[in-house]
């Protein structure tokens, strides 16, 4: 991996790192590194597989660069979706040639990281396909919870508004809030605890609940009132996932 880690920090080395956003986007591509391979290793994949994963985390966001440059905002509403100009950016400018990846798992990687920022997976998909979609969508949200429990930088904005009907429906029916549901700001803090109604692995759960990173991320919110029943119902859920036995 380290000829591929090369190759991301030449590419990311093209724009400001002194900028706190394309820095924050930086160390949270490596951070998913990480959380990927943990992954990995919990469910006993292969060295070949784990590699895969490592590179796939390591450059599912890499369009969030030019998101930033170009529009300063990572909000895809208002610029581009970042999936999809990813894989732009890998297959069609050809930058996945400067990485150590094997040409016949291009179409694999070009899908998961297309589908890592989608609501969900595309079912059409065969069971390599799904894997390495359900690794990356795992490793990606355990990192946006735990930046949101950690940074300043990100720490999620409230208002006075209620949270709307739609998105206490798809909330308390334990799905992941639709961003089309969403019409304020406090509607985008329950969309963040909803995350964990979309993890794949044990290992996933144990993790925000070990590291208490739902519990942090409430602490650095302001009216607590409105959300205490969002975070109990986020930590209830993923106790009781934490007692059944997986196959």
């Amino acid at each position: 991996m380290d000829e591929n880690y090369d190759a991301f920090d030449d590419y990311v080395m093209t724009f400001n790192l002194d900028e706190h956003m394309i820095a924050y986007k930086y160390m949270h591509s490596y951070r998913v590194v990480h959380q990927a391979e943990e992954i990995c290793r919990s469910i006993n994949l292969d060295t070949e597989e784990r590699d895969l994963a490592s590179l796939i985390a390591l450059l599912h966001d890499i369009a969030r660069f030019k998101q930033w440059t170009e529009y300063q905002t990572y909000k895809d509403a208002l610029s581009f979706d970042h999936g999809d100009m990813g894989a732009k950016i890998l297959f069609e400018d050809g930058l996945i040639k400067k990485f150590n990846a094997k040409e016949e798992d291009y179409d694999l990687i070009k899908k998961a990281i297309i589908n890592h920022n989608k609501f969900e997976i595309n079912k059409e998909f065969n069971d390599r396909e799904k894997l390495h979609c359900k690794i990356i969508r795992d490793a990606d949200k355990i990192d946006i919870i735990y930046a949101f429990s950690t940074w300043k930088l990100l720490r999620a904005e409230e208002d006075d508004e209620n949270i709307t009907e739609e998105v206490k429906d798809d909330f308390f029916r334990h799905e992941s809030v639709l961003k089309a549901h969403v019409k304020n700001k406090n509607d985008v803090i329950a969309l963040m605890f909803s995350m964990v109604f979309d993890l794949n692995y044990e290992y996933s759960e144990n993790r925000i609940l070990e590291e208490k990173y739902l519990e942090k991320f409430y602490e650095g919110l302001k009216h607590k009132e409105i959300f205490k029943p969002y975070l109990d119902e986020a930590i209830k859920y993923l106790k009781g996932k934490k007692k059944n036995v997986r196959k």
